[in-house]
């Protein structure tokens, strides 16, 4: 069953022109999550509580972003941002705790938009780097996080539920703003 997309955000052109237009999408509140859940649950290995998702969506909902194609959703990414310990509310990192394409729809750059969305959003509020967990069997994400500039920090022996190995990856912000914050 198709949902309707919401109102979007921005759309992306796609050079090839029988390539279908892609819309990225904010989340708009509780309606989505359904949504958000059946697309992170077909494509990623861990399973996550409703209040997993409650815990990013409430506090970070800017930090949300859906990618449609025509009223199919086809991807999304979820982040959040871990603040100075002092209280002053100031943005240190950023954390994408999902990320989510079709299968069907992947290496068409879905994934690099919606990566790249929420990085600069989290790059915009003053994070000085911006980090995750990939499971160390996924190739794909791999190519995709390090195409972008993320770096391996450390590997987690059976970091998942299923034993699954993970590394922990981290992009670091390389200007003046970020680097006099941190």
């Amino acid at each position: 069953m198709a949902t309707a997309a919401p109102a979007t955000r921005t759309a992306s052109t796609p050079s090839d022109a029988a390539a279908p237009t892609v819309t990225f999408v904010d989340y708009r509140g509780e309606e989505d999550i359904p949504l958000l859940m059946g697309l992170v649950d077909k494509d990623l290995s861990e399973p996550y509580s409703i209040f997993t998702y409650r815990y990013f969506l409430h506090n970070w909902p800017n930090l949300c972003v859906f990618a449609y194609i025509g009223d199919d959703p086809v991807g999304v990414v979820v982040c959040k941002i871990d603040e100075e310990p002092d209280g002053s509310g100031a943005a240190t990192r950023g954390y994408i705790g999902m990320l989510a394409v079709d299968t069907s729809r992947r290496r068409h750059g879905i994934g690099s938009k919606l990566l790249l969305t929420a990085i600069g959003r989290m790059r915009d509020v003053g994070c000085a780097s911006v980090g995750l967990e990939m499971e160390v069997s996924n190739v794909g994400a791999a190519r995709l996080y390090e195409r972008l500039g993320f770096v391996r920090e450390e590997l987690m022996v059976r970091y998942y539920l299923n034993w699954g190995d993970a590394y922990r990856l981290r992009l670091w912000f390389d200007n003046e703003e970020t680097a006099a914050a941190s």
